[in-house]
């Protein structure tokens, strides 16, 4: 039974785009190996309305050696209202780190996540404790819709992780892989002044090895792939920069490759499928029975590739879609993204962030930049979508590779086709937990169409010399906006992402 279920599933594979599995290492190597960062120690002003309290009531907080959706959490906490982070940077080494000295208050909004209040990973040496993990934070959305075949390896995944993420070494490792230094916040002057309101800061995930701003997930799952002793790993792609930055990583592991890209994806972005190829992955195309050789194509045939091979191949999964708990891993790595942009906020500007904006595709970076604000609502949270492929703002529920999610479908539930000039946000579904934050009002959605995502790429070039990515392109004229509605005296800081070669001739003639 069970090799006709796998029989089944597996009739039509992805075409290989060259015929043959060559993976080998490459000597083009910028992943960089570094030790952990060392405690720094500064002085630095408190932000505006801080209240005073005992520096081992903000940071000490003991917590429970596992972490499950049966555990008990143990937490030292006064109240909601009183959750406390906190944030320093050196300006000397800018080397991150926590500082006991600057406390920031936390208002919460009423329990998004089960009541838990929000703690840092983050710690004052700038070493990583084990996060509070919840499988159960998507409210009406998320689930595994998937064939029996693939449910030994989700629980198995689950249950890898927990362990993972409980365990010290498992950080102490993880930091070794990460950059020596955090992605810029960058003041954007120039852009502030033509908006004429807030300060506009430019989170510098472009400057990530091959610009991808998923690499600290990418990062995390490959730890707990070599965990669970799988020897190769798939993973769907539609930006170049996400397929280059596992490839290589999967170089430094000693696990052989898979990148499964849209076809329509792969033909526009061939110097950059050499380029995969080159740091030993194998490529592979595929299209949806519509036609469409997008994003949307590639995570259906990575899901079906990842059940046919379940005893070797881990899925990592772009963005954090798909059944549980693929969604809880990509937010859990992904956060860093957002502790670090409140850290620097504070460094910079002595305070927080009055909105946080970020393009939105499959939600990758929005569940990494919004999550450690989600407790605040004081802090406004704006995704944008593409006008075409706006899932949040036109989909309907639905249940979509694995996860009951919002998706663009007809009345008959069949899947409308998106449209968007960046492959990232080409994508017909969104994120189960990005739809939760929708479906209960935390956070902003607005749309933008491919010639605002022009005008936003123009805009960056000209004005900051930024070449960025199409993706993050969208979401400039939005933090624009913010930033006159804002006023001056606030701040808005927008995430940047590598740039990409698609459509280069088009940003040529805006």
């Amino acid at each position: 039974m069970f090799r006709s279920l796998q029989r089944l599933l597996c009739f039509s594979l992805p075409k290989d785009l060259d015929g043959t599995d060559s993976t080998f290492n490459t000597t083009k190597s910028v992943i960089r190996l570094t030790s952990l960062r060392k405690s720094t120690t500064s002085t630095h002003r408190p932000a505006p309305g801080t209240r005073e309290q005992n520096a081992a009531t903000a940071t000490a907080r003991p917590v429970s050696p596992t972490y499950s959706t049966t555990s008990t959490r143990n937490y030292t906490l006064a109240s909601d209202a009183e959750t406390l982070v906190t944030a320093a940077t050196s300006a000397t080494t800018q080397t991150s780190s926590l500082s006991p000295e600057a406390v920031v208050s936390l208002d919460t909004i009423p329990s998004w996540d089960n009541g838990t209040p929000y703690i840092p990973m983050l710690q004052p040496d700038g070493s990583l404790r084990p996060p509070q993990i919840a499988f159960g934070g998507y409210g009406t959305f998320g689930g595994q819709f998937v064939p029996e075949s693939i449910m030994g390896f989700l629980h198995e995944l689950t249950s890898v992780f927990e362990a993972a993420v409980s365990d010290p070494s498992f950080w102490a490792e993880y930091a070794t892989f990460q950059r020596p230094q955090y992605t810029p916040l960058m003041l954007a002057s120039k852009l502030t002044d033509t908006a004429k309101g807030a300060n506009i800061w430019l989170k510098r995930e472009d400057l990530n090895d091959y610009g991808s701003h998923k690499a600290r997930n990418v990062i995390g799952q490959l730890l707990l792939a070599r965990r669970m002793g799988r020897t190769e790993v798939v993973t769907d792609c539609a930006a170049a920069k996400h397929g280059s930055f596992t490839a290589a990583m999967c170089a430094r592991f000693g696990l052989r490759c898979v990148i499964i890209m849209g076809e329509d994806d792969a033909h526009a972005q061939e110097e950059d499928v050499l380029e995969m190829k080159m740091l030993g992955a194998k490529i592979l195309t595929a299209r949806t029975p519509s036609g469409m050789g997008s994003l949307r194509a590639a995570i259906t045939e990575a899901l079906r590739y990842s059940v046919c091979n379940y005893e070797t191949v881990y899925y990592l999964m772009g963005g954090p879609v798909g059944p549980s708990p693929l969604p809880t891993l990509t937010r859990t790595f992904q956060a860093l993204l957002g502790e670090e942009v409140a850290v620097q906020m504070h460094e910079a500007a002595g305070c927080r962030p009055d909105a946080v904006v970020t393009a939105v595709g499959s939600g990758c970076g929005a569940v990494g930049l919004f999550r450690p604000f989600l407790d605040l609502s004081g802090i406004r949270l704006v995704g944008v979508e593409g006008s075409q492929a706006a899932a949040l703002t036109e989909g309907s529920m639905g249940v979509l590779q694995g996860s009951r999610t919002l998706m663009l479908q007809n009345e008959d539930g069949q899947i409308i086709d998106s449209h968007s000039i960046s492959p990232d946000m080409n994508i017909s579904t969104v994120g189960p937990e990005v739809a939760h934050w929708k479906s209960i009002g935390r956070i902003e959605i607005r749309t933008a169409t491919d010639a605002d995502a022009l005008d936003g790429f123009k805009s960056l070039h000209q004005h900051e010399g930024i070449v960025s990515g199409l993706d993050s392109s969208h979401a400039v004229n939005t933090a624009m906006a913010l930033a006159r509605e804002l006023g001056p005296g606030k701040n808005v800081v927008l995430m940047v992402t590598g740039a990409d070669g698609i459509g280069m001739h088009a940003r040529l003639d805006v």
